[in-house]
């Protein structure tokens, strides 16, 4: 008789945004859908139509991508073989789709605002104790962006591990506007 015995880990993680004008009043923005997504992914086209592509609301929460580089960083911090925790929050204006091999964002914010930071990161009980990271960053705008891509960096500064990367439809920011980006990622079984 043989016994196996398996063990498997995932990582679950969602990113949730929302978007205030200068005086701190949330803005609605666009959240799509499955619909969206593949317009989006096949012929590379960004159509906002309410009920066909997605819908318009206050705050919107998406699953994003752990790509093959995020996989491996969690990996080095589970076995202790690195120093860099992952606490950035990074935003930018890319929009091809999130995909395994990706290293960095596509096309980073970096002036007006919009530069990556470190995010107030906290842990949290999603379903079992202390099971998921959170990190929290607002971004406070100077100018003006469509916003459709965010991801979580090891590195405050320009390079860095991508933990994690999502692309959706355009946020459009002006100056005074604030983006708050809160991002978990639980460890699932």
């Amino acid at each position: 008789m043989r016994l196996r015995l398996r063990s498997k880990m995932g990582l679950v993680g969602t990113v949730e945004r929302r978007l205030f004008d200068k005086n701190g009043n949330p803005k609605k923005m666009f959240a799509d859908n499955f619909v969206w997504r593949i317009l989006k992914r096949f012929f590379n086209v960004d159509v906002q139509i309410p009920f066909l592509t997605g819908f318009w609301t206050y705050g919107v929460i998406r699953r994003n991508l752990v790509p093959t580089v995020g996989k491996a960083a969690v990996a080095d911090q589970v076995g202790g073989t690195t120093t860099s925790p992952t606490t950035a929050i990074a935003i930018g204006i890319g929009v091809t789709g999130a995909a395994a091999g990706d290293t960095t964002l596509e096309s980073e914010i970096t002036t007006n605002g919009g530069e990556r930071g470190a995010a107030s990161v906290t842990n949290q009980t999603t379903t079992t104790a202390g099971d998921t990271e959170r990190w929290i960053k607002t971004f406070s705008f100077t100018g003006t962006f469509a916003v459709t891509e965010e991801g979580l960096l090891d590195n405050n500064a320009a390079g860095g591990v991508l933990l994690a990367r999502q692309v959706f439809s355009a946020v459009n920011v002006v100056n005074e506007d604030s983006l708050q980006i809160t991002h978990n990622v639980q460890v699932t079984t």
